[in-house]
């Protein structure tokens, strides 16, 4: 008996041992992206922002940031063109954060409550003669979100991020190209 019960014991330990698959966290590769040629001789990037501590921020959580892909796209794939202008690239605002929220969805047996990450870019470009004077400037602004359950894995919560991080890039490209073709098309090569 005893060596029944031991064997099935053993048998409900190896079967509840399932491999649990991990994925491979996604590097966003901003060479990859997108490039905008604008006609000037030097570009500079004035980080502006300044990261909020607090519960729901959760920029220190994750590995690459906002702040950190923004700044990398805006450094190898907005290209320098000519010999005159001065391009000002200031970032106000790359922010992501997690808040717990009211499922309204919600069926008879799912969670009540879940999690909403939102991520927020805001870049102002700028752009100068040799002389000092402002030629043209535009304003670009996204902001994307998501949801997930409230009790998932951690690698759950990274893919989720990961996917909203590079949508959000994309989205953030595709508005820098829109405003700067508006605002600063005699400037841009195409």
């Amino acid at each position: 008996m005893y060596l029944k019960n031991s064997f099935i014991l053993i048998f409900l330990m190896v079967l509840s041992c399932q491999p649990v698959e991990i994925l491979k966290p996604i590097e966003i590769d901003t060479s990859k992206l997108d490039t905008i040629s604008i006609n000037a001789k030097v570009i500079e990037i004035d980080n502006k922002y300044n990261s909020v501590f607090s519960q729901n921020n959760i920029e220190e959580k994750i590995k690459q940031t906002p702040i950190d892909i923004i700044v990398e796209w805006n450094q190898q794939n907005i290209l320098k063109i000519g010999d005159e202008n001065k391009l000002i690239i200031n970032i106000l605002d790359a922010s992501i954060t997690k808040n717990e929220i009211e499922n309204i969805d919600a069926k008879k047996y799912e969670e009540k409550t879940i999690f909403k990450y939102e991520l927020f870019f805001l870049v102002e470009y700028e752009l100068y003669d040799d002389s000092g004077f402002l030629k043209a400037n535009t304003t670009v602004e996204t902001s994307r979100s998501t949801t997930s359950q409230k009790y998932i894995s951690l690698n759950e919560v990274e893919i989720i991020i990961n996917d909203l991080l590079t949508t959000a890039i994309k989205d953030y490209i595709n508005e820098t190209k829109n405003q700067l073709s508006i605002y600063m098309k005699d400037y841009l090569s195409i």
